[in-house]
């Protein structure tokens, strides 16, 4: 299971690395072409939300995304050290647009933070 890790400041100028990372992990990991750029967009709007939060909240520590590619999903972690109860701007509009992408996503406490997992599910190759 190949795993990247990128860690960027919160700062929204950073966030198409991490959308960048993202295309060229999943194109890697046998994603159907034709899912790259969901993957890109999702990512790209779930790590630009956790940016904000943290610059809202005073947080200076870098955002974590953990991308993994293993033979039954492509997976995306992405650490958010603000607090669960922390309100977003946008009434929600950028969590619909990620969980419309993404076939499986969550956010779950770990730690005193969240964390973000964002699942593309991927089909066994034909022969095997």
């Amino acid at each position: 299971m190949p795993t990247a890790t990128v860690a960027i400041p919160p700062a929204t100028e950073h966030v198409r690395v991490v959308r960048m990372v993202a295309g060229a992990a999943a194109r890697r990991g046998r994603v159907p072409e034709e899912l790259l750029d969901e993957i890109r967009l999702a990512v790209g709007e779930a790590v630009a939300r956790v940016v904000l939060r943290h610059r809202r909240a005073g947080i200076t520590e870098d955002v974590v995304v953990c991308l993994r590619d293993d033979p039954e999903a492509f997976e995306v972690e992405i650490t958010d050290l603000t607090p669960m109860d922390l309100a977003d701007d946008d009434d929600g509009l950028s969590v619909a647009l990620t969980q419309s992408l993404v076939p499986h996503s969550s956010v779950a406490p770990q730690d005193g933070h969240q964390v973000i997992r964002l699942v593309w599910p991927l089909e066994e190759p034909a022969g095997l």
